[in-house]
């Protein structure tokens, strides 16, 4: 695959906050609504430390686990194979990605780094990216969209939903069946916001959430 056609490109660190720096100042219709709904992306981009991710919770750890299921990654390598891998159908879950954690730890912000990267350019540019707040206009908002097929879909806060309380595993439902059409989709959620859903603990099922019949990946 060539640079051109990669989703997490290796020159995107230097060059994002001079083009974000450049647009706001032109007043960016998409960076004004990302900068009232979420936070300034500017100054985001200016600081952002890309921090490892893993499949499994540390915290959930056993002495016997296996080695080789423990391990950690830049998240972005980590997320770029995730969009970029090739899946047979059925897909059911595997072009659907949980990022958990817990709280204050940057789930948010990677999200949107992962737009802010779009709008820079630094995707493919047949794929288009649409990041959303969690809550209840969203499924009617995705069932609007186009080109389902070739968009990347950002959820962010599960745990934040008015939708999903009390009743998430319900919530997670809806949402999976509305977005599994999408080429890739990614959702953001507090870990103890999951005690309904399966969470994948044996050696074999790390790194997986369980809803239903959709098998997806963390």
């Amino acid at each position: 695959m060539s640079q051109e056609d990669s989703f997490i490109r290796p020159d995107w660190v230097g060059s994002l906050w001079k083009y974000l720096r450049k647009k706001m100042r032109a007043r960016d219709v998409e960076l004004e609504r990302i900068s009232r709904v979420f936070e300034d992306p500017v100054e985001l981009a200016r600081y952002y430390v890309e921090p490892n991710c893993q499949p499994t919770n540390p915290a959930n750890r056993h002495e016997d686990t296996d080695p080789a299921t423990i391990f950690a990654k830049p998240v972005f390598r980590a997320i770029g194979e995730f969009l970029e891998g090739d899946f047979a159908q059925p897909r059911m879950g595997k072009n659907q990605l949980f990022v958990l954690s817990d709280a204050g730890m940057g789930k948010t912000s990677l999200l949107l780094m992962l737009k802010l990267q779009h709008l820079g350019r630094f995707w493919p540019s047949k794929f288009d990216c649409r990041l959303l707040k969690l809550g209840p206009d969203t499924l009617a908002e995705i069932e609007g969209m186009e080109n389902t097929r070739r968009t990347i879909l950002l959820l962010d806060a599960l745990d934040e939903d008015p939708l999903a309380w009390g009743r998430v595993g319900n919530r997670l439902l809806d949402i999976l069946q509305a977005t599994r059409v999408f080429h890739r989709t990614i959702l953001s959620c507090r870990t103890q916001f999951f005690p309904t859903v399966s969470v994948g603990s044996e050696e074999k099922d790390a790194g997986v959430v369980r809803v239903r019949e959709f098998n997806c990946p963390v």
